[in-house]
C-alpha cells in the first residue's frame, strides 16, 4: 500500500475514562503512517493531561488545548489542522478495530473516483448484519432526503450511520477545497448537516461492509437524558437545513418537503427528552405553554404551514400534522397523553 498520511481527529471533552480505549486503538493500528489530532475542548477532568502524556510517548500524537466551544467546534479545530491526505474522525467514547485504518485506506486508494467511504459499525444493542453494503447503493438523493427529514433508520438498521462523521474515510482535499465544517451553533443534527454538505461535493461515495467501528452507548449522553436541547435546536436545525436546500436544491420539491417533514422527527425528540419525559417536573400547564410556544415559533410554524398533506409519509404523522396545524388542540391532546402516562 502507498504510505499516505492519514489524519485521525478526536474531539475530547471530559473523556478521561475512555481515552485509553479510543486513542489506544489508533496507536496500535496495523497501519502506522498516522497523525492523531487530539483537541481538548476545555475539559474539566484529566483529559487534557492524559492527551499530553500520549504526545510525550508517541510523536504521531498532536495535542491542542482550546476553550470549551462544543463538539462541533472541537471537530472543526482539528480539521483545520490536519496534514494528511485522508481524514477519519472518532468520538472519544468509541473506538476503531485494530486494522480499521489499513482497511479504510486500501478501499479508498483502490477507488480513485471515490471521495468518501462509509463503513459498517458494531453496536452493542444490535446484531451486525452480514454484507450490509450489498443491501444499499449510494443513491445520493435518497440519502439526502433521509438526512434532511431525520429518517436514517433504514441505514442504521443494517449498520451504517450515514448521518455521523465517524466510520468514514474522507479525502482531505474535499474538506479543504469546499471548507466543509460542522455547524457550531447546532447541538443536534450537526453531523447530518456536515454530511449533507460533504456528499454534495463528492464525485462518489461508497458503502463498505467491513465493520471497522465500535459505537458505545453512554447512558449519560443526550440520547438517554432529560434535556431541552431538542426544543432549543429545532428551529435552528430547520434554518440550517433550509440554507442547504436553498443553496443546492432550491426548486426540488422533494428536498423542500424533506426539510419541512423534519418537524416530526425533532418534535419526537423534544417530547421524549423534555415535554413528556418522566423527569419533567413542570406542571401540566407550564409544559403545555412550552409546547405551544415551540409550535408557534416563526421558523417552526413556517415549515408546518408549508407541509403538504399528501407528502406526509405515514398515518400517524398525518394525525400529528393535523394536531400541529391546530395549536389550540394541543391542550386536549397533551392532557390526554398526560392521563395515559399516569
Amino acid at each position: 500500500m502507498k504510505q499516505e498520511l492519514l489524519s485521525v481527529v478526536f474531539p475530547v471533552y471530559n473523556a478521561q475514562n475512555y481515552l485509553s480505549k479510543s486513542v489506544g486503538a489508533i496507536l496500535s493500528q496495523t497501519y502506522r503512517n498516522i497523525e492523531i489530532i487530539l483537541v481538548d475542548d476545555g475539559s474539566k477532568d484529566d483529559s487534557g493531561k492524559i492527551c499530553d502524556e500520549y504526545a510525550l510517548k508517541d510523536n504521531r500524537v498532536k495535542v491542542f488545548h482550546k476553550p470549551n466551544g462544543g463538539h462541533s467546534s472541537a471537530v472543526n479545530y482539528g480539521l483545520d489542522r490536519v496534514s494528511g491526505s485522508y481524514v477519519m474522525i472518532c468520538d472519544t467514547d468509541d473506538y476503531y478495530e485494530p486494522d480499521a485504518c489499513e482497511i479504510a485506506l486500501n478501499r479508498i486508494l483502490n477507488e480513485p473516483e471515490c471521495d468518501v467511504v462509509i463503513f459498517a459499525i458494531y453496536r452493542p444493542d444490535k446484531q451486525p448484519v452480514n454484507d450490509p453494503a450489498e443491501q444499499v447503493c449510494f443513491e445520493k438523493k435518497k440519502i439526502d432526503l433521509a438526512l434532511l427529514s431525520g429518517q436514517t433508520y433504514d441505514f442504521c438498521d443494517i449498520g451504517f450511520h450515514v448521518e455521523s462523521t465517524w466510520a468514514k474515510i474522507i479525502r482531505a482535499d474535499v474538506l479543504q477545497k469546499y471548507h466543509i465544517r460542522m455547524p457550531e451553533q447546532l447541538l443536534l443534527a450537526e453531523d447530518a448537516v456536515f454530511c449533507l454538505n460533504l456528499f454534495e461535493h463528492c464525485r462518489s461515495v461508497l458503502f463498505d461492509s467491513n465493520h471497522i467501528y465500535h459505537y458505545e452507548i453512554r447512558y449519560d449522553s443526550f440520547c438517554h437524558m432529560y434535556s431541552d436541547v431538542a426544543v432549543r435546536m429545532l428551529p435552528l436545525i430547520l434554518e440550517e437545513q433550509e440554507m442547504y436546500v436553498k443553496k443546492y436544491h432550491p426548486v426540488e420539491r422533494d428536498y423542500i418537503a424533506a426539510n419541512d417533514n423534519a418537524v416530526f422527527a425533532w418534535f419526537n425528540e423534544a417530547e421524549e427528552h423534555y415535554f413528556f419525559n418522566e423527569n419533567n417536573s413542570k406542571s401540566f400547564f407550564d409544559t403545555y405553554w412550552d409546547y405551544r410556544k415551540l409550535l408557534l415559533h416563526p421558523t417552526v410554524m413556517k415549515h408546518i404551514r408549508d407541509i403538504r398533506y399528501s407528502e406526509v409519509p405515514s398515518k400517524m404523522r398525518k394525525i400529528r400534522f393535523a394536531f400541529y396545524k391546530n395549536p389550540s388542540f394541543v391542550l386536549f391532546v397533551m392532557y390526554y397523553l398526560t392521563k395515559i402516562k399516569k
